[in-house]
């Protein structure tokens, strides 16, 4: 197999990051390392088959909440996964007498996906529906984003983590993910669904930015929504317009949410290393004390992630679909399986700046799964 390997290598059939990590992997697997099954492309409609192989029906118990998360997609984009690919998942929920919901959580960006009632909108507008799933939809963080749990974890940037309280409160998560490129971290799957997806909105303010906001007064009314929030007594109205004292503010992102009239908004400057270490700490956060599953598409495989407004053309052609119960492993897996079929980097070509490999590697040293994996090709 290793000179098979070698000579696939050699002859730019395999990247050669891949064949390392092959060879690497073929001796080491068999210790401390994680399950991925894989389903090819071709074979999606057998999605039930990948399911019982992974071990997904074992998990459920009888009365608990299960939390499938999913990614109800931005208006105008069609990255995300097809609400059909849900229905095995659901299936196997209810005939397990469980009480499953699918959930996603607001967005901080003013869109239509910021509060709850335009999100279900935009989510029944793309097909996940109660009428057509069977289940209920419920946005994890409330109306606005204020309903949440804090969990504590032991992160370098985080002590606690301000989860979702629907996902917060549920028994399981099954993290429904699609892989393909992000401007932050290179690339996202399981590791950010579960982190950013899984963050209320003031949970993705404290991954995005540790600073105070931008303010830009053309547009302030001086209405004072934004100095109720503010816990810190950093905002006041001088006049008819809002004073920030920056060095009170403790960089919520409260009064972002506050303000209607968008005067107030983020600073885009939180290193992208520091960004990716945020997703994974909000990941351990998410999934402490639950049965964790994951299933990961890896398909419509795009440069920037399923929340810009538009359908972008894939970088290269559909790869299949893993299932795991390690978050890291398979976005690992699913990583390899792209530079396998493209026969580069595509996620480092797209994003040249970005270092994907931090936010697995700061994962696996939260203890949220190990990036070693054995691949069980259906």
């Amino acid at each position: 197999m290793y000179l098979t390997l070698f000579f696939m290598s050699i002859n730019g059939f395999l990247p050669r990051l891949i064949f390392y990590r092959i060879l690497f992997y073929s001796f080491h697997m068999k210790s401390n390392s994680s399950k991925v099954h894989f389903l090819p492309w071709n074979k999606k409609n057998n999605l039930s088959v990948l399911l019982k192989a992974g071990g997904l029906p074992e998990l459920f118990d009888k009365n608990e909440s299960v939390a499938i998360k999913a990614h109800f997609g931005e208006k105008g984009n069609k990255g995300h996964v097809n609400p059909k690919y849900f229905l095995p998942i659901i299936k196997m929920a209810l005939k397990a007498k469980t009480h499953p919901f699918l959930t996603d959580t607001n967005t901080i960006y003013h869109g239509a996906r910021n509060n709850a009632a335009s999100h279900l909108e935009i989510a029944a507008m793309h097909g996940f529906s109660t009428d057509r799933l069977g289940v209920p939809i419920i946005i994890a963080d409330g109306d606005y984003g204020h309903s949440y749990k804090e969990i504590k974890i032991d992160g370098r940037h985080f002590q606690k983590v301000k989860i979702g309280q629907a996902i917060a409160r549920s028994d399981m998560i099954i993290a429904v993910s699609h892989f393909k490129g992000h401007l932050l971290a290179g690339f996202g799957g399981a590791i950010k669904n579960l982190g950013m997806g899984c963050g209320s909105r003031v949970g993705k303010f404290e991954m995005h930015s540790s600073v105070s906001p931008s303010v830009n007064l053309r547009y302030c009314t001086g209405c004072g929504a934004c100095v109720t929030v503010c816990s810190q007594g950093a905002l006041k109205v001088v006049g008819d317009k809002i004073v920030l004292d920056a060095k009170k503010c403790a960089g919520c992102g409260e009064c972002i949410l506050a303000c209607s009239q968008q005067v107030l908004g983020i600073k885009w400057s939180e290193p992208g290393k520091n960004v990716q270490e945020k997703f994974a700490e909000y990941a351990k956060g998410a999934v402490r004390g639950k049965k964790i599953f994951c299933v990961t598409f890896v398909n419509h495989i795009t440069a920037n992630c399923d929340c810009v407004s538009f359908d972008e053309t894939p970088l290269m052609s559909d790869v299949g679909i893993l299932a795991s119960k390690d978050p890291v492993a398979i976005d690992q897996a699913a990583f390899d399986s792209v530079l396998k079929k493209a026969g580069y980097d595509v996620f480092r070509k797209a994003h040249p700046n970005i270092d994907y490999n931090v936010q697995l590697v700061h994962a696996e040293k939260m203890g949220l799964g190990t990036r070693r994996y054995e691949l069980v090709q259906l």
